[in-house]
């Protein structure tokens, strides 16, 4: 870790793989920031990158402002994970940003998000975003207020509203550095899903965290890989790593329950197990069964019925009905895939 410097008000880490000419959108929206690029430290991690241009365009970045660092990765290490870990150890500024290289920050981002963590002095203060959907910005709001300093680990009230109806991403936030550096929090590596534990992390060791809810400060861009195409293998077997991982930062917090959370994450690996290949499920619903008898030794763990479906698929596998669960997860893999039926079902859903 460098020593710490007064120069910068702030840092932002970049992840960057084979972005090309298109890491510049990104970029730009970190040198026009109304905060002054001048007070800004931005940090380029590239992730051995194969196509020649993302190098050049960090370079050509690192060459024209004196406040760019980049550094190169020599192995693709198949996330974001690893290189906002290095990213970190480059920070010299007090706080610390995260930036996706095909997202933007709104051009006063920066300037709230430093003028909140000031005045609040919590260890990460989260804010809402849009969602960019084929050039429709759509309002993602965090909460429907907003939340000074709550200590997620007062009590179990503050725990599930911090969990429950708060995005687990790292960007759109801002974490102190010190904080994230006492407690040593970081991605855990080369696994998809290394958001959503990194954040429960922190709540773990927090005791301020603040919510701002009516800025709208990060603009999200869907990609067509981020939907069920990426349901493969590796996403399955790195869910359940991020899951074994979030029940053992709770394991000794006996006056917080984490059902809530951990529901969500088991939810979302049987969405994922139901878009694995046929050939690839006898496997993989034995781990799922595995998991959950591991969650209950860890953590008591009793998962909700949030959702009908994936209730019954839960109650068949749970019960060793294994043929039963796999016919049930092909079945919904059809339906998941029908753009009309999803349709009509998230609207049964927002009612």
């Amino acid at each position: 870790m460098c020593t710490f410097k007064k120069d910068y008000l702030l840092s932002v880490i970049i992840p960057t793989h084979n972005r090309g000419e298109k890491l510049k959108i990104a970029a730009d929206s970190v040198v026009n920031q109304s905060i002054g690029f001048e007070n800004v430290e931005l940090i380029i991690v590239d992730d051995a990158s194969t196509d020649k241009i993302t190098k050049e365009v960090m370079l050509e970045y690192q060459s024209k402002y004196d406040n760019v660092k980049c550094v190169f990765m020599d192995e693709n290490s198949k996330s974001c994970s690893k290189p906002r870990n290095i990213g970190m150890n480059h920070v010299t500024s007090d706080y610390i940003i995260f930036l996706d290289d095909d997202d933007t920050y709104v051009e006063n981002a920066f300037e709230i998000m430093y003028n909140s963590i000031q005045k609040y002095d919590s260890d990460l203060i989260s804010f809402s975003h849009y969602t960019n959907i084929n050039g429709d910005l759509i309002e993602t709001i965090q909460l429907n207020e907003n939340i000074i300093n709550m200590d997620p680990l007062a009590n179990q009230k503050n725990f599930d509203i911090l969990t429950s109806n708060t995005g687990g991403s790292c960007w759109s936030k801002i974490f102190k550095t010190k904080f994230l550096l006492d407690n040593n929090i970081k991605f855990i590596e080369n696994i998809k899903y290394e958001d959503i534990p990194f954040y429960l992390k922190t709540l773990r060791y927090s005791h301020k965290v603040t919510i701002l809810s009516e800025y709208f400060v990060y603009i999200y861009n869907v990609r067509p890989n981020t939907l069920v195409s990426t349901h493969d293998i590796k996403a399955f077997n790195d869910i359940i790593e991020s899951t074994l991982a979030i029940s053992k930062y709770y394991e000794n917090i006996d006056n917080i329950n984490t059902n809530i959370i951990l529901t969500l994450m088991v939810s979302q690996t049987l969405l994922v197990f139901s878009n694995l290949d046929k050939n690839k499920k006898e496997n993989a619903i034995l781990r799922v069964y595995e998991l959950e008898k591991k969650l209950k030794q860890q953590s008591q763990f009793q998962m909700y019925n949030e959702r009908k479906e994936v209730s019954i698929l839960n109650n068949a596998l749970m019960q060793k009905k294994f043929k039963k669960a796999i016919l049930l997860s092909n079945i919904y893999k059809k339906l998941y895939n029908n753009n009309f039926i999803r349709s009509i079902y998230k609207k049964y859903r927002s009612n």
